[in-house]
């Protein structure tokens, strides 16, 4: 009876023992795959990296990798050839410079390019995006690279004067506006009376060409579409160009969390601005646009004379 106890007694002893060796194995397994999911905590279960530092990144395997979207004049491309020209392209291609790195191209759209970032693909879009709220909860923007507003166009022979956008708002007047844009957005709120002609497609000319092929008398779009546009239809005049509707900026995009990259883009733009060589670039391009001022900015020279300029050393 007395052993009986006694084995009783240690069998007791032993799984108390084995229990608190268990819940003390418990422990510090939780406490191992806490820390360890701390010191992982910014890497997603696709296994992207989310600190990636851009500056240093570019700096270490010197490419610099650019997502993209068309959009004269800021980016160009060659339909034979491929080739990128346009005031961004010479911009980001100078930056890459200063970090003696290689840009390395990625074509995407406008609905895709936040997608593009945040998968790492490449780590900044130099796509003209207008920088909004909305935009805002998912990436990070630079500094205004340049404003851009809206304004129109009408036929050169129209007895119409416009002065302001009030004027436009007539019942006997058909605008053209692109369907889904900003400037449809502001026609839905502020327009009564005039007939609106909403059109789709991905061809930001549409509303200028209906005005062109008279189905509409008046067409809306941003002014640097309309300025290239009339480039190459001179039966066309622009109007509003001194008060463009809704005016705001373009920027660039960025991770939200790349600070030490979005700082040193800054720093950049900034830098290009003040001295002056973005001005150089857009005369490249023969094109006006809006700085921090918000007033249309035209190159005082043309390229050939400024070029030449720059050749015997001022500016």
């Amino acid at each position: 009876m007395k052993i009986k106890q006694k084995n009783k007694i240690k069998s007791s002893f032993f799984i108390r023992k084995a229990s608190s060796f268990i819940a003390v194995l418990y422990i510090v397994s939780c406490l191992y795959l806490t820390m360890l999911a701390g010191c992982n905590m910014d890497v997603a279960n696709d296994g992207i990296n989310k600190n990636v530092d851009s500056l240093s990144k570019t700096r270490n395997t010197k490419e610099l990798h650019v997502g993209y979207f068309l959009f004269e004049p800021t980016i160009i491309e060659n339909a034979k050839t491929g080739k990128l020209t346009g005031v961004f392209v010479d911009l980001i291609e100078e930056i890459a410079k200063s970090l003696n790195a290689k840009v390395v191209y990625h074509k995407v759209d406008l609905a895709h390019f936040v997608a593009g970032l945040q998968s790492q693909q490449y780590d900044i879009s130099i796509g003209a995006t207008f920088a909004t709220p909305q935009r805002a909860t998912a990436v990070a923007f630079t500094s205004p690279i340049f404003y851009c507003g809206y304004t129109g166009v009408i036929q050169k022979e129209s007895p119409l004067e416009i002065y302001k956008w009030q004027d436009i708002d007539k019942e006997d007047l058909t605008v053209a506006v692109k369907q889904g844009s900003a400037i449809d957005d502001f026609v839905r709120e502020n327009f009564t009376k005039a007939k609106i002609l909403r059109l789709t497609g991905g061809d930001l000319t549409l509303p200028l060409a209906a005005v062109s092929s008279m189905q509409a008398d008046i067409g809306l779009m941003n002014q640097l579409t309309v300025f290239t546009y009339l480039r190459e239809h001179s039966e066309l005049i622009e109007i509003l160009e001194s008060k463009p509707i809704a005016p705001t900026y373009f920027s660039w995009a960025v991770r939200q969390n790349d600070t030490k990259w979005l700082q040193f883009l800054n720093t950049c733009i900034e830098y290009y601005l003040n001295t002056g060589e973005m001005y150089y670039w857009e005369s490249k391009y023969g094109i006006p646009l809006m700085h921090i001022e918000k007033k249309l900015v035209f190159p005082k020279q043309s390229f050939p004379e400024y070029w030449k300029l720059r050749n015997n050393g001022g500016k």
